[in-house]
C-alpha cells in the first residue's frame, strides 16, 4: 500500500493517508508539546524523523507510536527547518539559521 504522510505544524502530528484516491486519514502520530513540527522524513525501518523549531533538540526520531527513540542535538544542528532521507539512509537537514544543509549518517 502507497501512503502520503503530512505533518500539521499547528497541532504538531503527522497524517498517514492511503494512495490512490485519498478518502481519509489512517493514522496519525503526535510529537509532544515542546516544539512545533517543520518537517518530517520516514525511513526504512518506518521511524519517523522531525525538524522542530526547538534549538536544543532540533532533530528528533519517533516510532509508530509516538515515543521519541533518537535525536539530535542542536550542538550538532543548530537548526532545523527541512529533512529527508535518501536512499542510502543518510539525513539531510536544511539549516537555515547557518545556511547549510548537513547530511547525517542514521545507518549505525
Amino acid at each position: 500500500m502507497d501512503c502520503l504522510y503530512l505533518s500539521s505544524r499547528e497541532q504538531n502530528r503527522t497524517y498517514r493517508y492511503s494512495l490512490p484516491g485519498v478518502h481519509g486519514r489512517n493514522d496519525s502520530t503526535r510529537f509532544g508539546n515542546n516544539s512545533r513540527t517543520r518537517d518530517i522524513a520516514r525511513d526504512s525501518e518506518g521511524l519517523i524523523w522531525v525538524a522542530t523549531d526547538d534549538s536544543e533538540i532540533p532533530v528528533r526520531c519517533y516510532n509508530s507510536s509516538g515515543r521519541m527513540v533518537s535525536s539530535i542535538s542542536g550542538d550538532i544542528v543548530s537548526s532545523a527547518t527541512g529533512i529527508t532521507i535518501d536512499t542510502e539512509g543518510n539525513l539531510w537537514v536544511s539549516n537555515n539559521q547557518e545556511g547549510i544543509i548537513c547530511s547525517i549518517d542514521i545507518t549505525e
